[in-house]
C-alpha cells in the first residue's frame, strides 16, 4: 500500500493507509483509538456483531511493526474501549501479543475509555496524560497546547469522497497549524466527518493508499 510522507513542525512523518503514522527520527509508530474489546461489548449488550475485530487488528499492528520495526510504539488514547468479563478473550490475546513484542516499547497516552481497564497489567507502560516528545505534545484529546504540535486522537476523523455518483466516507489524518489528529485504528469504530479549512491538509486512508483530500 502506498505511504506518503508529510512535513509537520519540522519533521517528516509517514501516513499509513492502516491508519497510522510512522515517525523515522524517533524510530516511533503513532496510532489512536484502537478500542480492543469493543465487539465484546457490543455482544453483551445484545447488538451483533461479528467476532474476530481483536485478532484483526493485531494482525495489523503486526503487519505495521513489521514494515517499519520500531522501537517505540505510541497509542494515543482508548486503547480498549471498556471493562472486560472473565470470559473476555481479547484480554488474553491482547497480553499474548504484548509478550512477542516484549522488546519494543509501547505507551499509552490514557484516553477517555481506557479508565474502564487497568491496561498496566497488559504488559503496556500509561502515561496518565499528554507526552511531550519535542517537537510534538502527544495527547488524546486534540487540543492545542503551548509545549509543542499536538498530535492526537480521539475524534476518529473521517472525509467524504465522490467518485461519480457515488460517496466513499473513508478514515483521515487531519493537520491543522497547531493539532494533527489520527484516525482511530480499531476495526470497529465509527468516523467524524471534517472539512476542509483554511490552513488545514486532509489525507484519507484509501484501500490504495493515502490520498491527499482537494
Amino acid at each position: 500500500m502506498n505511504t506518503r510522507d508529510v512535513d509537520i513542525a519540522g519533521e517528516r512523518l509517514t501516513l499509513h493507509p492502516e491508519r497510522a503514522i510512522y515517525w523515522a527520527a524517533q524510530r516511533t509508530l503513532l496510532l489512536s483509538d484502537v478500542h480492543f474489546g469493543k465487539g465484546a461489548v457490543f455482544r453483551r449488550a445484545g447488538i451483533a456483531v461479528p467476532s474476530g475485530d481483536t485478532d484483526d487488528d493485531l494482525r495489523r499492528l503486526d503487519a505495521l511493526i513489521d514494515t517499519f520495526q520500531p522501537h517505540r510504539v505510541v497509542i494515543l488514547g482508548d486503547l480498549v474501549h471498556g471493562a472486560a468479563t472473565s470470559r473476555s478473550a481479547w484480554v488474553d490475546d491482547v497480553r499474548a501479543w504484548r509478550a512477542r513484542h516484549a522488546g519494543i516499547d509501547i505507551v499509552l497516552v490514557a484516553g477517555n475509555h481506557d479508565r474502564h481497564f487497568d491496561v498496566a497489567s497488559l504488559g503496556i507502560f500509561v502515561q496518565p496524560d499528554r507526552l511531550a516528545v519535542p517537537p510534538f505534545v502527544l495527547s488524546h484529546h486534540p487540543h492545542a497546547h503551548a509545549g509543542g504540535y499536538v498530535l492526537a486522537g480521539h475524534v476518529h476523523p473521517g472525509v467524504v469522497v465522490r467518485d461519480g455518483w457515488r460517496k466513499h466516507r473513508l478514515p483521515a489524518f487531519v493537520f491543522d497549524r497547531a493539532v494533527g489528529m489520527l484516525p482511530a485504528f480499531g476495526t470497529l469504530t465509527g468516523l467524524h466527518e471534517v472539512n476542509a479549512a483554511p490552513g488545514r491538509q486532509l489525507f484519507a486512508s484509501t484501500p490504495a493508499g493515502i490520498m491527499v483530500v482537494r
